[in-house]
């Protein structure tokens, strides 16, 4: 089977004329869409034509927006090429442009009424959401001039700091030596050793892991420093009271939601606790403490697997939930939508990317042959699967907030798990359960200490530069905080490993892994009270998510977001799983 995704259905390759024409086409019509709201953008008659034209011209534009997909996905898999990373910083400056249009459309909008407009025009309600979102967000948005400014600032600041923490990361050579052998791998490779079977490799990764990053801690720190120090004057200016607040609204989630949310994960810290002493128990530390480096540690025989095991037990699991999935997943490997194998040049983790413009997504993994890289694969395919329901759609109700794009993933994940479950033994199945608390452990303790972590960074940030040392200091409280203390070995460095805190547009990128699970819980839940039912209302559920806001789209399910017991119901499914846990651990 293929390792390797194909864009060439995208573009031919990054020489290409069509490439080429493409970008020069995203520069003319950035610039006429420029021209035309500067001219008609200016007075209020025909307000509904106007908004209708805009919303015409803007979904053209969006349609180019596949070059930069393109460059982007082509550097991921190799980060060294130069010529890509200058086409990228081209089409990157052509795309700031686009400010000017949105600031004016934003400014247009702020004397507008939205109902009325859609009465006279009635081929604007498919494009309420949206209308009434932008109308929202023109309550912060600068003058046509300042945001054009600002845009093209970013280009040579946070961008830019991003692509340098890319690079130090990706070309990070992590040397060491373990039982007579010496090791040069990359770090994705060296982070994926936290899952081996062989404690002392674990170790050995680990703190080579932790020495390779003090090469870099200070260049990094700067990195973060750039990028989080642009956040907060770009939000302060916007008249936002915090980058928290500016990422719960351009979230479509309500603080009530996510302060119930959060409450709920911070008053389950000590079932959490329950699991973290079980696990250590297991691995002969009586004192139910685990070193950081043991949160992935294997409890038993760890299922391995080929690529194509990999491949067919996604698809199997799939088909068994819904055809339409399954059917789905196979597509994806047949076609090549997938860049499965770690190496040198490629970034690390995975992630999807949907390419509206041909109607399909490409995925990334750093495939080892564990079962957490096939759970991934499935998570990988649950953000695909969404997309997909959202091709048919204009491009500009085809976006959706971060939280309700984990929700579909990790719904896959479940499906996945459970289904692999019914079919094994009793030693498997001890494992693979606990393989999956190990991911849901991840999302509440790790996550929580993920958003206490950038929560302290942005307030701290507003007063001073930040050092390496501080860095890994708030980490490690953060840490502690959230595991409850059950950890007896820290992680400091997590601020530098995570790519999420080093994109600019994607601040607590954290929060949203942790409602997507809870939420997809719940969603497992309303599966084995539907059956065949479900589908047609998950659809529903996914196509709403980029035409409503979260609390709205959750009702398609019948829950309520800002009631901390639909958290706590979620949780207690938690609860469950960790008893199950603790008890079949008592039988070994």
């Amino acid at each position: 089977m293929d390792t390797q995704w194909r864009l060439d259905n995208i573009y031919p390759s990054a020489d290409s004329m069509e490439l080429k024409e493409d970008i020069a086409q995203l520069n003319r019509l950035t610039e006429e869409l420029n021209s035309w709201a500067e001219s008609e953008l200016s007075r209020q008659s025909d307000a509904a034509k106007n908004v209708e034209e805009y919303i015409k011209r803007k979904n053209e534009l969006l349609h180019y927006d596949k070059a930069e997909i393109y460059l982007n996905l082509a550097l991921s898999v190799n980060t060294s090429d130069e010529n890509l990373s200058s086409m990228l910083d081209r089409v990157g400056r052509i795309k700031a442009n686009s400010a000017k249009h949105e600031a004016l459309f934003a400014r247009y909008l702020k004397g507008l009424d939205i109902d009325e407009l859609i009465a006279e025009k009635s081929a604007l309600k498919e494009f309420e959401y949206f209308l009434k979102q932008s109308a929202i967000a023109a309550l912060h948005t600068l003058s046509p001039n300042e945001e054009l400014v600002a845009a093209k600032l970013k280009t040579n600041g946070s961008s830019l700091w991003e692509k340098q923490w890319e690079q130090l990361t990706s070309g990070l050579e992590i040397t060491f030596e373990y039982k007579g052998k010496s090791y040069n791998e990359p770090l994705s490779s060296v982070r994926n050793m936290a899952y081996s079977k062989d404690r002392g490799l674990r170790l050995a990764a680990f703190k080579a892991e932790l020495n390779s990053y003090k090469t870099v801690e200070v260049p990094a720190a700067f990195c973060m420093n750039g990028i989080k120090g642009e956040v907060l004057t770009l939000s302060k200016l916007r008249g936002y009271s915090s980058p928290l607040t500016m990422t719960v609204e351009q979230s479509a989630l309500t603080m009530p939601a996510l302060e119930a949310m959060l409450g709920a994960v911070k008053e389950f810290i000590p079932e959490c606790s329950r699991y973290f002493e079980a696990k250590a128990k297991m691995l002969g530390y009586n004192d139910g403490q685990l070193p950081f480096y043991e949160l992935f540690a294997p409890v038993g025989e760890d299922p391995s697997y080929t690529l194509e095991q990999a491949r067919d037990e996604v698809i199997m699991s799939f088909t068994s939930f819904s055809e339409e999935m399954g059917s789905f997943a196979s597509n994806a490997f047949e076609k090549g939508w997938i860049d499965l194998l770690p190496k040198r040049g490629k970034v690390g983790g995975a992630f999807c990317e949907a390419v509206h413009a041909v109607g399909e997504s490409r995925i990334l993994t750093n495939f080892s042959g564990s079962f957490n890289d096939v759970v991934t694969i499935a998570h990988e395919l649950g953000h695909a699967y969404h997309d997909s329901r959202l091709y048919k759609a204009a491009e500009l109700n085809s976006t959706y907030p971060m939280p309700i794009a984990e929700t579909a993933s990790t719904l896959c994940e479940t499906v996945l798990i459970n289904e692999v479950l019914k079919d094994c033994d009793e030693k498997t199945a001890l494992v693979i359960l606990e393989n999956d608390l190990s991911g849901t452990m991840q999302t509440l303790s790790d996550i929580y200490s993920r958003f206490l972590f950038e929560d302290e960074v942005f307030k701290r940030r507003a007063e001073g530069t930040l050092s390496a040392e501080t860095l890994c200091s708030i980490m490690s409280e953060a840490q502690k905080e959230a595991y409850g203390c059950k950890l007896s070995e820290l992680h400091p460095y997590m601020w530098l490993c995570k790519p999420h805190y080093y994109d600019a547009d994607f601040n607590y990128y954290n929060f949203p892994y942790t409602f997507g699970m809870l939420l997809s819980k719940a969603l497992y839940g309303r599966y084995r009270e539907m059956g065949r039912d479900f589908m047609p209302m998950y659809n529903h559920l996914l196509e709403l998510s980029a035409v409503a806001d979260l609390k709205e789209t959750a009702k398609a399910a019948g829950f309520n977001i800002e009631d901390k017991d639909f958290w706590r119901y979620a949780l207690a499914l938690v609860s469950e799983e960790i008893d199950t846990f603790i008890q079949m651990t008592k039988k070994r």
